[in-house]
């Protein structure tokens, strides 16, 4: 059944959106700028701000309680409701979802109970709390390994024979590759989801945000894979845009809000014999990046005759992984699952860093009325180095988990520190 009313609407906004597309960005300044004066002449600006920022709130709030096929034409609605133009409108929606973010306190008192309330890891050494931009080049088999991630949290197993996964709910959001390209991968890694625990929806928009949040509270779901954020957002939207950004400030208030890890898989822009990835390759507006909690670059390098993809931790909110911590993996040539190998940033493992670390902190946790320096460490455990003693004590207190650091004062130079457990 068609509506007329509703057709004549849609046909109207066109008209007016497709004049206003033709206009120069200083021609549509000006315009907004006309509009919004016109539309509140009387009121001061102090009170029109307060007053355009409730009608978007509430717009908002009722847009998102429409069917969703109505929810477009309802943003349009509100638009011209404000009158405002298409830039000023999408600016303005930009702000406000910035300011409504989770914000650290600013008292000092207020900040130390605040940084105990941080999320654990949902995988240890890899995956934390929050949204986890996945940037990755063509081809490099962003999916696949997002899928081996989904399918150990799914079954509480080990990723790569490395990554400790505690069991949870999922949900795949794929709308970047087809059913078939997606079967002949399940069926070639012979993936094993467990079934209770994972979902796959075939497609999303960002107007579906109520229903998906819905979902998300009624199934406790925990980690989320969104494959790619470009068909995400949809042809309308351009990443080189500002406005690209308000669906990344989203999604990262919804992981903070409900304690999800989201992984959002984005692209590298193209470039050939890459050796690294910086926050610059990241394709698109410097919104992406930076409205991220956290960012992985990920890309393919030939090392020794094979094929080996790098794991570059470019941007950690969370402290899951250091900045600049990157990891290894092999591609298995028959299955095409991927194999950790080891760290590039260091000579030790990750096994070993974790064994050492566990060997340090139970000494320390064995002798609770004792301190101890570095050395001591070093020498009681033979840890090979006095440096790397001190950096498993640094990263032991950093984690929070109980460990004191005393500092000894020294008649020339820094004070030099020891160690000893409190508890926690």
């Amino acid at each position: 059944m068609k509506h007329k009313g509703l057709e004549a609407f849609i046909e109207k906004i066109d008209g007016e959106d497709i004049k206003d597309s033709k206009e120069t960005k200083d021609t549509k300044d000006s315009k907004d700028l006309k509009e919004t004066k016109d539309s509140k002449p009387t009121k001061s600006i102090s009170k029109t701000a307060k007053a355009m920022k409730l009608e978007l709130e509430e717009g908002l709030k009722d847009i998102d309680a429409l069917d969703p096929i109505e929810r477009s034409c309802g943003l349009i609605a509100l638009r011209k409701q404000m009158g405002l133009g298409v830039n000023a409108f999408e600016k303005l929606v930009e702000n406000i979802v910035r300011m409504t973010e989770d914000k650290p306190p600013r008292k000092f008192s207020e900040l130390k109970a605040y940084r105990k309330k941080k999320a654990p890891p949902v995988i240890p050494d890899l995956l934390g709390v929050g949204l986890t931009l996945f940037a990755a080049e063509g081809y490099a088999g962003k999916s696949k390994f997002a899928y081996q991630i989904i399918e150990a949290v799914t079954k509480g197993s080990m990723l790569m024979n490395q990554f400790e996964c505690k069991e949870a709910k999922t949900l795949i959001i794929q709308v970047d590759e087809s059913y078939e390209d997606y079967e002949q991968k399940e069926y070639s890694m012979d993936l094993q989801f467990k079934d209770e625990n994972f979902e796959i929806w075939w497609d999303f928009t960002p107007l579906q945000f109520p229903e998906l949040k819905k979902y998300i509270v009624e199934n406790n779901v925990k980690v989320i894979m969104m494959d790619s954020l470009v068909r995400i957002a949809g042809a309308e939207i351009s990443p080189k845009d500002a406005e690209f950004g308000i669906l990344i400030y989203r999604l990262n208030q919804l992981a903070g809000e409900l304690g999800l890890a989201i992984i959002c898989i984005h692209h590298l822009n193209k470039k050939s014999n890459r050796e690294t990835v910086k926050k610059e390759d990241i394709f698109g507006t410097a919104f992406i990046f930076n409205g991220a909690a956290n960012c992985w670059g990920f890309w393919l390098e030939q090392a020794s005759g094979e094929l080996l993809a790098n794991l570059k931790c470019l941007k950690s909110r969370n402290g899951v992984l250091p900045i600049n911590e990157q990891y290894r993996f092999r591609e298995c040539p028959d299955t095409g699952r991927h194999i950790y190998m080891d760290r590039a940033t260091g000579t030790a493992t990750l096994n070993e860093l974790n064994t050492n670390k566990n060997r340090v902190k139970n000494l320390l946790k064995d002798r609770p009325n004792s301190t101890f320096t570095p050395r001591d460490i070093n020498q009681l455990l033979n840890l090979g180095n006095e440096n790397y003693a001190r950096n498993i004590l640094k990263g032991l207190f950093d984690d929070r988990i109980g460990v004191q650091r005393i500092p000894v004062e020294n008649k020339v130079g820094a004070p030099t520190f020891h160690y000893k457990w409190v508890g926690g």
